[in-house]
């Protein structure tokens, strides 16, 4: 009994900042505001405000939220276009990429140290299957990992567990396999944020839609998801 002590309270910890910062989120955003695209300006105006439109201090805090965003398994999507709004394509494209990938790496640690047990029994036989793919080369085995599995990015973070990879291939293999994504995601969060700066007002969804800025990089993603669709299909016919 004494064992699990410190696995009940590391649950623990993470559990309650997790709510309080789901808290602090939902008592300074309403669900209406959330829902509307004027969340994302409000957001962009609240933020260059704390700022103080000092792009070094706009660096690092995007870089902590795209750290603890990973951390608490958040998706990699609405922390991509939030940073590509902020930092624009490029730098927004490379601090999301670099915060992700060290916050999976803690997330990975934490939970390898804790918890592998409890994850290896909960997933284990549904993704035995997997083990013997690239086992040859980890890092090759987890750029295809983040780029072709198709799992939740925070949920992929736990079942590295299952792979027992060293934590260098599995930073390299992460920051290698989500870029592409994170890539597009910043592309369209500086685009919708051009659109604002145009526009009077909300833009309309379907005037969002026909803004080359938004298009292209949403056409370039549905190609990039064909890609991997057609790529899964054929890995899973080599498997057979």
């Amino acid at each position: 009994m004494q064992k699990s002590y410190p696995k009940i309270l590391a649950l623990s910890i993470y559990a309650f900042a997790f709510t309080l910062l789901v808290y602090l989120f939902f008592i300074t955003f309403t669900i209406n505001e959330i829902k509307s695209l004027e969340f994302l300006v409000t957001i962009r105006d609240s933020y260059s405000q704390y700022a103080l439109n000092f792009y070094p201090l706009k660096v690092l805090s995007v870089f902590l939220i795209c750290f603890f965003w990973a951390f608490f398994l958040g998706f990699n999507s609405p922390i991509a276009i939030f940073a590509g709004m902020i930092l624009g394509t490029y730098m927004g494209t490379i601090i999301s990429v670099i915060g992700l990938t060290l916050g999976s790496g803690l997330l990975y640690f934490f939970a390898q140290f804790f918890f592998k047990e409890n994850i290896s029994s909960l997933f284990n036989k549904r993704y035995q299957s997997m083990r013997s793919l690239f086992h040859q080369n980890e890092l090759i085995f987890f750029i295809f990992y983040r780029l072709f599995v198709g799992i939740p990015f925070g949920l992929s973070n736990l079942l590295a567990i299952l792979f027992n990879a060293r934590i260098i291939n599995f930073l390299l293999g992460t920051a290698i396999g989500i870029l592409p994504s994170v890539f597009i995601w910043a592309s369209i969060g500086r685009g919708f944020d051009k659109i604002l700066i145009e526009s009077e007002g909300i833009p309309k969804f379907i005037d969002i839609l026909k803004s080359e800025e938004i298009r292209i990089p949403l056409i370039i993603f549905t190609i990039f998801i064909l890609f991997i669709y057609v790529s899964k299909k054929f890995i899973n016919r080599l498997e057979d």
